[in-house]
């Protein structure tokens, strides 16, 4: 393959998980996390704020424990090397990807929150994303540890690959590439770089 590009989910990829959805989930009395945000579009606008609210609480609380995945900064490094672009696509806001960006001194080529609209699973961030790249779905590699980062790539046509937290759901099965670890990924890039 040709690729061009590689483009992360943030929290559980090139974080370690920190985020607890359970317990999210069950603070705003959802029945599944399955398409939160569909979910939340079905309250009234008052509840939705309020959900929001819930969200925003447990992603600042995140924030101050994140820490990156052992290996990511080498796998960055060698994205570089290479003149891949390199994206960020996160359900997070933009205040706490910038926090993380500044925390740990990440550079990334285009960042996107979610303030854009459609969120993931829609294949439209990576779609966008890729378009202002002008590079083709076929040249580009998305990597996150949940279900909605590898609809958004698979429905893209866009490379997915699966990052296997430790305890985790198991996606594999919805992916082109599945990986245990920031270095397994660097080996795997080596080899289609």
């Amino acid at each position: 393959m040709s690729l061009k590009a590689i483009i992360f989910d943030m929290d559980g990829t090139i974080t370690k998980p920190v985020l607890d959805f359970e317990a999210i989930r069950i603070e705003l009395g959802l029945p599944t996390l399955e398409h939160i945000s569909h979910q939340l579009s079905q309250l009234s606008e008052e509840k939705q704020q309020a959900a929001w609210h819930i969200i925003h609480k447990h992603e600042a609380n995140a924030t101050e424990r994140q820490e990156l995945q052992p290996g990511f900064l080498e796998v960055l490094e060698l994205c570089r090397q290479h003149g891949l672009k390199v994206g960020l696509i996160t359900l997070n806001v933009r205040h706490s990807v910038d926090q993380l960006c500044e925390k740990f001194n990440l550079q990334f080529d285009e960042i996107i929150t979610r303030e854009f609209e459609p969120i993931k699973p829609s294949p439209e961030p990576l779609l966008h994303l890729l378009r202002k790249w002008d590079i083709e779905p076929a040249e580009s590699f998305m990597i996150g540890d949940y279900i909605h980062d590898l609809e958004c790539a698979n429905q893209a046509e866009a490379t997915s690959c699966y990052f296997n937290n430790p305890g985790a759901e198991d996606f594999s099965e919805q992916a082109n590439y599945t990986v245990d670890s920031m270095t397994e990924l660097h080996g795997l890039l080596t080899n289609l770089i």
